[in-house]
């Protein structure tokens, strides 16, 4: 079994050192993993760096404390690309989290779209914080996804290319990706909720130089669409 990953927000640079993991984050590693002192843990830091360590210490109010024995720095997945999508209902936001994270999107953005249904909310960055540490550590994945403010589709758009990135909009009536995008550049896909952009917002996106793709014939939930979108640029 491998060992099991901790999140550390500062991991160690200089080895060997020791760090102490909070009693939250330690919970299911000394709960359900049931580890005991000399076991082997790997902590990161969400920004790539991961550190091979073995735990020393059980403390009495549930943190641990860590021997650091090696640090890495990790490169981040290739292409680099953001999401931004409006926010599904109920637990379908914690599926659409938990695929973001594992295909290593860089940023995520909620979108607040005219069809918008579910308002954004900090209860709803709280818990996306959360999701998204678990599932880097289900998924072994270094990087921890940023997760922005939110923001309209136009306000993206305009950043996005500010900073130089190829923007794409999830559109019926888009062009498929081509296989030659995998692995380059820089890309904010843009995904809306179910009833779909409206003209008036796909017009905003495209005269700043975005692009509409198809995701396929059918309409995805928005969750699916993410996940499909993702997984298209990781081929």
């Amino acid at each position: 079994m491998s060992a099991p990953w901790l999140y550390l927000p500062e991991v160690p640079v200089c080895v060997p050192a020791t760090c102490r993991v909070h009693a939250d984050e330690a919970r299911h590693a000394t709960g359900s993993r049931r580890l005991r002192a000399g076991d082997a843990i790997r902590l990161f830091d969400g920004k790539g760096r991961v550190a091979d360590a073995l735990l020393s210490v059980l403390n009495s109010n549930g943190s641990l404390d860590a021997s650091v024995e090696v640090v890495h720095t990790m490169a981040r997945v290739q292409p680099d690309v953001e999401i931004a999508c409006a926010i599904p209902k109920g637990d379908r936001l914690t599926t659409l989290l938990e695929s973001i994270a594992p295909l290593a999107a860089s940023r995520w953005t909620p979108l607040r779209c005219t069809h918008s249904i579910v308002t954004w909310s900090q209860a709803n960055e709280l818990r996306a914080g959360r999701v998204l540490i678990a599932a880097c550590k289900q998924a072994q994945q270094p990087w921890l996804p940023i997760v922005a403010a939110e923001s309209t589709p136009l306000q993206v758009t305009r950043e996005a290319v500010a900073r130089g990135r190829r923007v794409l909009v999830a559109h019926p009536a888009g062009s498929s990706l081509p296989q030659s995008m995998s692995g380059e550049g820089a890309f904010t896909i843009l995904i809306g909720p179910e009833g779909g952009f409206t003209p008036l917002e796909v017009e905003a996106v495209l005269a700043l130089g975005g692009e509409c793709i198809s995701l396929g014939s059918g309409i995805l939930r928005i969750e699916l669409a993410v996940a499909c979108a993702l997984a298209r640029l990781r081929v």
